[in-house]
């Protein structure tokens, strides 16, 4: 019998993307890597201040961003750089956990209308990071393409499925029974996902199958986002079936076959 040879895998680049997000309402900046490790710089803007204090630069030399003043959504380690701020303290946690969970390395600091509501920054935070993810994943090659997460929490189960189609559509079932978790409105987590599936190009469904703590509903869901982005964007391996293709029977991700 002929021997077997097995792939071995290759070192791929780091899939990065940053971006400014100004509107009349809200200014938004967002760096992110796919695949963790150090962040780039967020991209020049008028409206924020880029300049990095000595004792940051001292404590975290490899942080190429300022890191926010309040600390409760920040996780800088080895591996990921994790630096949340948007002016709502729930939406900071419910990224912090994605980005947690899916290996991704992520810096969001937004500036909104929230004298008026949480509507406006809500959704832009989430259409920006769904930008970024998009222009993160590039041409979308070699990808597992499809991804399913369940994840618990306390007597919270949720799970989410995600298709990185380049064909936004989705469906998100929370089953919230109050308005607000802090100060984000609950309608505003099922459409800020919703945004961010548009934005991001997927396809994309969440259900919170049960659980009484509407905390708990919420955080098992981006938990289970998180296990699901991870899973799909994994990359096949130079060498293995699947490598530099795309993952479609038509050749094409998406609607078009001119994309």
């Amino acid at each position: 019998m002929g021997s077997i040879e097995r792939a071995t895998p290759t070192t791929m680049s780091r899939r990065t993307h940053t971006l400014n997000r100004i509107t009349n309402e809200t200014k938004i900046q967002v760096s992110l890597s796919l695949d963790g490790g150090p962040l780039p710089a967020f991209q020049p803007s008028d409206h924020f201040d880029s300049s990095i204090p000595n004792a940051q630069k001292q404590a975290h030399p490899d942080v190429l961003f300022p890191l926010p003043s309040s600390h409760h959504a920040t996780q800088i380690t080895a591996t990921q750089q994790i630096a949340i701020s948007t002016g709502i303290g729930f939406l900071d946690h419910m990224l912090h956990a994605l980005a947690k969970h899916a290996g991704w390395s992520l810096a969001v600091r937004a500036s909104g209308d929230l004298i008026i509501d949480d509507h406006h920054t809500a959704e832009d935070v989430f259409l920006a990071v769904g930008s970024a993810f998009n222009g993160a994943l590039g041409k979308r090659t070699s990808l597992v393409r499809f991804g399913r997460g369940d994840a618990p929490l306390d007597e919270a189960l949720s799970w989410a499925v995600i298709d990185l189609s380049n064909r936004p559509y989705s469906v998100i079932d929370f089953g919230f029974t109050r308005e607000k978790i802090g100060d984000l409105s609950t309608e505003m987590i099922t459409h800020g996902l919703e945004s961010f599936a548009q934005a991001a190009s997927v396809t994309l469904h969440i259900k919170c199958v049960y659980g009484h703590n509407n905390h708990h509903r919420a955080e098992s869901a981006f938990k289970a986002l998180a296990v699901a982005c991870r899973q799909a964007c994994e990359r096949r391996a130079e060498g293995t079936v699947g490598s530099g293709d795309v993952t479609s029977t038509k050749g094409v991700l998406g609607s078009s076959v001119n994309e």
